[in-house]
């Protein structure tokens, strides 16, 4: 009953492509907030020490996942559509690409098995962060997690939605479940949680090899091959780059503070995450209608499709920014801890400070489109080192206003310069008061009511947080209101590429 509900509700999703990308959307948020929706239940179980250390591994995770496949998964984002005309090669490619990445995690496996200890004693203070058994455990998740993502990807570009629930719910459900009897009823603490972790991706790695039984195959087409790596690892020095922009900051503080301020910081960038997982959800769920539209050379009607798919992706993020002021402002509500109490005095500048993100995700797609993963390397290569230099230049002395700073002025400049790029080479006509002005007068809407509340009125920051809350999204609502009949106009109907 529950399989036939699945299919006429994606046989539904593919006559009105707006509310599959909706169902996508929403999907996507969910996978990557299982960290997001647990913070509680990490906050109430695991000292401050504790939950630095388990963030901290999370971070590490972030990082082995962009080297132990080459990041081949990547390339399904794009080489998939050199072969959308074509199922059986569609079905080849995935087979190789899947298979392949096994071969690479092996490799890179071996790898960290035998350096991994020596590594984690080199860089980082805290004993208490070590290879065996949590880094050990991290690097199999993350490498099971890649593997898997090319599945993820796959199902996500065909358009599979049944598939693609019966996958991620797997996911998310054996997580959490994992995680949860490993800590509450076994008391593992940390351990319980990464453990966890790994046997939920572990899981769905036996579900895909059970759903797609010829997909492991020894059988390469090198071509297929070489061009995924041609793009993978050309794109490699980005992420790595990447991670230092958005995960970096962390590191920076653990040496210059013990793992309690990294805590801090860690819960922190939790609450203000939120934006760039929804970000990042939206983004991989109109990517395909996007890159349809880009690939088919389209007219200005298409366009003015992208223009509205472009606003979505810029304003949607901007309704979550009073949630994450609201609970910043009273996380006295999620835990007794009053070590923690301290974010609501860095809640909207980091706010923003993600928020610039945005920019960078949306211009980041057009170069990814073109191809131009080298021009993104050099570009991100300039921010990393403005980032890095702030860093060692505020974090000693400012540290939690130190990260946010440089990272707010390396987000910027990483907006300005892909933004150039990406319309040098895949240009889109964007509009000014979709992108630029709503957000412009949402933050300075923020600010000024911060400004009034606390300096002026001398109103508790609980005030302000409920003050914003009510006001802010009713501001973006009536910015929005508008394009609620353009979506369904333009997407209730499938694109002139499908027709």
């Amino acid at each position: 009953m529950a399989n036939n509900f699945l299919h006429s509700f994606n046989e539904k999703a593919e006559q009105q492509p707006l509310l599959g990308l909706l169902v996508y959307s929403l999907i996507n948020f969910l996978r990557p907030a299982i960290y997001l929706v647990l913070t509680p239940f990490y906050l109430y179980y695991l000292s401050e020490p504790d939950y630095g250390l388990h963030d901290m591994l999370v971070t590490i995770g972030a990082f082995l996942m962009i080297l132990c496949t080459f990041r081949l998964n990547a390339a399904m984002l794009t080489v998939y559509y050199d072969y959308l005309d074509d199922k059986a090669k569609l079905k080849k490619y995935l087979h190789n690409v899947f298979s392949f990445s096994i071969l690479i995690a092996i490799g890179v496996g071996a790898f960290f098995l035998l350096f991994g200890d020596l590594l984690f004693k080199t860089l980082f203070k805290s004993e208490a962060i070590e290879f065996f058994p949590f880094g050990a455990l991290v690097l199999a998740a993350a490498l099971i997690h890649e593997i898997n993502t090319t599945y993820y990807i796959y199902l996500r570009n065909e358009k599979d939605l049944v598939s693609y629930i019966k996958v991620v719910s797997v996911q998310i459900l054996m997580v959490i479940i994992l995680q949860f009897c490993f800590v509450f009823f076994l008391e593992w603490g940390v351990f319980g949680l990464v453990l966890g972790n790994m046997l939920g991706n572990a899981i769905v790695l036996l579900m895909i090899l059970n759903r797609e039984r010829d997909i492991l195959t020894l059988n390469f087409d090198k071509s297929m091959i070489n061009k995924s790596l041609k793009f993978s690892i050309a794109l490699i020095p980005y992420l790595l780059i990447y991670w230092v922009l958005s995960k970096g900051g962390k590191f920076i503080l653990e040496k210059y503070a013990d793992l309690t301020i990294v805590a801090v910081f860690a819960l922190l960038a939790t609450l203000a995450n939120v934006i760039v997982v929804l970000v990042d959800a939206v983004v991989n769920a109109v990517r395909p209608f996007l890159f349809e539209i880009f690939a088919s050379k389209s007219n200005d009607s298409e366009q003015g499709k992208v223009a509205l798919l472009t606003k979505m992706i810029v304003n949607l993020p901007l309704l979550m920014i009073p949630l994450i002021v609201l609970v910043g402002s009273n996380i006295w509500l999620i835990t007794s801890k009053e070590t923690y109490y301290v974010i609501e005095e860095y809640i909207t500048w980091l706010s923003l400070t993600t928020f610039i993100l945005v920019y960078g995700k949306l211009f980041y797609q057009q170069l990814v489109f073109a191809k131009r993963s080298g021009v993104v390397t050099i570009l991100s290569f300039l921010v990393m080192v403005v980032l890095v230099s702030f860093f060692y230049w505020l974090v000693p002395t400012q540290q939690i206003w130190g990260v946010i700073i440089a990272t707010l002025a390396a987000n910027v400049l990483m907006a300005i310069l892909f933004y150039f790029a990406a319309q040098h080479f895949q240009p889109v006509s964007y509009k000014l008061w979709n992108i630029v002005i709503i957000p412009l007068i949402f933050f300075l809407l923020l600010f000024g009511l911060e400004y009034w509340c606390i300096e002026m009125m001398h109103m508790s920051r609980k005030s302000f947080s409920i003050l914003q809350f009510v006001l802010l999204p009713i501001v973006v609502l009536v910015f929005n209101i508008g394009s609620i009949g353009e979506y369904k106009k333009a997407f209730n109907m499938k694109t002139s590429i499908e027709s």
